[in-house]
């Protein structure tokens, strides 16, 4: 299973949509730093990911003190407030994995650093690539999506509802023709 690595808005996206039991069930082993989780405040969202924590759905990665000191002498060309954002780069950088993220600073830095980089639109795009959901649910997660996060490229997420309509259509028209 391929590891991937999450920071706390993409968790804010698909608990606002609904759709994180979906999340977890992707052919991925998801993992997020305890900054992550220290920054989700909300009670309905921390009780949320606290399900799939105890259910071993998740993996929190802690810190040593010496990490932590790794972390901040860490160098990016962006300059991030606190320590969330550099732990969940840093962590993707030394396993090698994909990072997903919807902050635009992090994204861009960690494309800089090579980073394999996914976002909320991804999650939606995977759950229906892998058959977890089809396409009008999804065209509905992705009107929602555009509801809760008004920082989305809402043109990408536009041409996404047309080519998914689109299929929709195309499956119906094969579908009456048999």
């Amino acid at each position: 299973m391929k590891l991937i690595i999450t920071d706390t808005n993409i968790f804010f996206d698909i608990i606002s949509i609904g759709v994180l039991p979906e999340f977890f069930s992707l052919d991925y082993e998801i993992c997020t730093t305890i900054f992550v989780i220290e920054e989700i405040k909300r009670s309905d969202q921390r009780n949320a990911i606290e399900i799939f924590i105890r259910a071993k759905e998740i993996n929190v990665i802690d810190f040593s003190a010496e990490e932590i000191s790794k972390v901040d002498e860490f160098k990016t060309e962006k300059n991030f407030k606190g320590i969330t954002d550099k732990s969940v780069l840093w962590k993707s950088l030394q396993l090698g994995c994909p990072l997903l993220t919807g902050d635009r600073k992090l994204r861009l830095e960690a494309e800089n650093q090579g980073v394999e980089v996914h976002g909320s639109i991804w999650v939606i795009t995977s759950l229906v690539k892998n058959g977890l959901i089809d396409k009008e649910k999804g065209i509905k997660l992705l009107e929602s999506l555009k509801e809760v996060n008004s920082s989305l490229p809402f043109d990408e997420i536009d041409k996404l509802i047309r080519s998914y309509k689109k299929g929709i259509a195309d499956e119906g028209r094969a579908h009456q023709r048999t």
